[in-house]
């Protein structure tokens, strides 16, 4: 008799701008959830971020506070695995390093400070799952926008593939702390606000020309209120969309009104009616770019996203592959805007895929890293858009200032590293790239430079000439064999100049064998 397993007890922290959330589900074996617990505490994280700099040792006890309480429920319901994310309140802080060392000490507690590109990620996994119709959506046009306290999250899918994403400082609670001086001295603070906001959307206005964008996804904390006031209900089912006209309706209403008047009107608290109308304005201007004539509002938040992942990794579910798919095809993207060889990347990809697997027992990498040599293969050259000289050099900055969907930034670190060290350059401690990687982030970096090198010398004339390449090891060597109907000394003689930093590496000697097709096929 096959004895089940108990479901499994897991914790959900979302460390925001100013809240804390913690949400505590089951999961049964088919990977089924059942919220247990849901807490939302406030916390004036963003407020001091945005306003100093750094959060006060106050606000550092006043989470360290919550967070025990946090604690306490975790174990009432014997949970055991957890996730502790902190975003951009923490992220931007300058004493971040002292703050998540505070809150280990003081709760026992791990916090991971994610970057941009992950809190969107997770964000979109709990779309995916509450969202009716999601493919149908994503078919045929969509764009998603998060309105944070600290920055706007706006991607565009296009025919069922992620096109663009874009990060923009414009959270709510940012914009009031930063204009918090500007509104005294303005009898027409909205109009200042929309200028502020237009002048930080202008390099994005073109996208709205590029793709037919028939959806619309709102997405932010704020959102459950915004809902419940355009559509003047408090009925889960009936807020998930709102008409635009509704929300238009609400926008008008409170544009020119003081936030004292729109908190007594409306009940709601003022913290709220200070962001609502930055809140508004940023979700007016973005679905403009649209043909939207309502809004999708899923009321979903990170804490979601967080068991959804989980889900994802515990079960190895289909809609994984969906995401890695998502996050392959932003890279592809972001090649084709900087004009590079796709031909030449296909190639390399392909041939570094077959150096790994074939390298499985040598390496001891897994499939997460492979991943990430996909993406490297794709970007390694974008950098010649900037500069032919020194290309590797341009390719690392751009992949540094391209965070791409669901990419840590330490992985971010590593695939901009792989793509720099693609070329001649050997990877030293005394380079500043090289350095901002953590030790055994720095072995797996030379471990994909190495395989990618070859990968890339056996494609150096960018002709694709190799083909059927196949690797088998003997003793000390690796014999890579290829066909190829026309001259490839080009090719290798770069593989033999690239070949001695692998065998470095591997400590094993790569061997490149080309057998001559002739043109009648043998």
């Amino acid at each position: 008799m096959i004895k089940k397993r108990k479901p499994t007890v897991m914790s959900a922290i979302d460390i925001g701008s100013y809240s804390l959330k913690m949400r505590i589900v089951e999961i049964n074996e088919a990977g089924e959830k059942r919220v247990l617990e849901r807490v939302t505490k406030p916390a004036a994280l963003g407020r001091d971020t945005f306003s100093t700099g750094k959060v006060s040792y106050e606000t550092v006890e006043h989470i360290c506070e919550i967070l025990t309480g946090f604690q306490q429920l975790m174990q009432e319901y014997g949970s055991k695995h957890y996730r502790a994310i902190a975003t951009s309140a923490i992220r931007e802080a300058e004493n971040r390093e002292y703050l998540i060392d505070q809150i280990k000490l003081k709760t026992g507690l791990r916090v991971e400070v994610v970057n941009n590109a992950l809190e969107r990620y997770l964000t979109y996994k709990a779309i995916r799952e509450n969202l009716p119709g999601h493919y149908k959506v994503r078919e045929e046009g969509v764009m998603v926008v998060e309105v944070g306290s600290g920055s706007v999250e706006m991607s565009v899918y296009h025919h069922g593939r992620l096109q663009v994403t874009h990060n923009i400082k414009l959270g709510h609670l940012r914009l009031r702390e930063v204009l918090s001086d500007l509104e005294k001295r303005t009898l027409d603070f909205p109009q200042l606000l929309e200028e502020y906001i237009e002048g930080h959307l202008d390099v994005i206005y073109s996208i709205g020309d590029t793709y037919e964008i028939e959806h619309f996804i709102a997405l932010g904390s704020e959102m459950r209120a915004i809902s419940k006031l355009c559509n003047q209900t408090t009925s889960s089912e009936d807020m998930n969309r709102i008409p635009l006209e509704s929300f238009e309706r609400l926008y008008q209403e409170i544009l020119d009104k003081p936030v004292e008047y729109i908190a007594e009107v409306h009940q709601i608290s003022m913290d709220l009616a200070s962001i609502l109308l930055p809140s508004l304005m940023i979700l007016k201007k973005l679905a403009q770019m649209t043909q939207a004539d309502q809004f999708f509002a899923p009321l979903v938040s990170l804490s979601d996203g967080i068991v959804s992942d989980f889900v994802d990794q515990r079960f190895q579910t289909s809609r994984q592959q969906e995401f890695y798919d998502d996050v392959q095809n932003q890279a592809l993207n972001l090649l084709r805007k900087y004009h590079a060889d796709e031909n030449h990347a296909t190639d390399v990809e392909e041939k570094s895929m077959i150096l790994f697997e074939a390298l499985k027992k040598t390496h001891g990498m897994k499939e997460r890293e492979k991943f990430l040599l996909q993406l490297a293969c794709k970007l390694h050259d974008i950098g010649k858009f900037v500069n032919l000289n020194k290309h590797y050099e341009h390719s690392y900055t751009l992949i540094k200032a391209s965070p791409i969907l669901g990419i840590s930034e330490e992985e971010l670190e590593i695939v901009a590293n792989v793509s720099k060290y693609h070329s001649s350059r050997t990877p030293q401690k005394s380079h500043e790239s090289y350095l901002r990687l953590k030790g055994k982030d720095r072995v797996t970096t030379a471990k994909l430079v190495a395989i990618l090198r070859l990968a890339d010398a056996m494609d150096r004339s960018h002709k694709q000439k190799i083909k059927e390449v196949k690797v088998k090891h003997k003793e000390k060597e690796m014999i890579i064999t290829g066909t190829a109907s026309v001259d490839t000394l080009l090719e290798e003689w770069t593989f033999e100049v690239k070949a001695e930093f692998f065998q470095e590496v591997f400590g094993t000697k790569p061997m490149l064998n080309i057998k001559r097709r002739l043109s009648n096929g043998t």
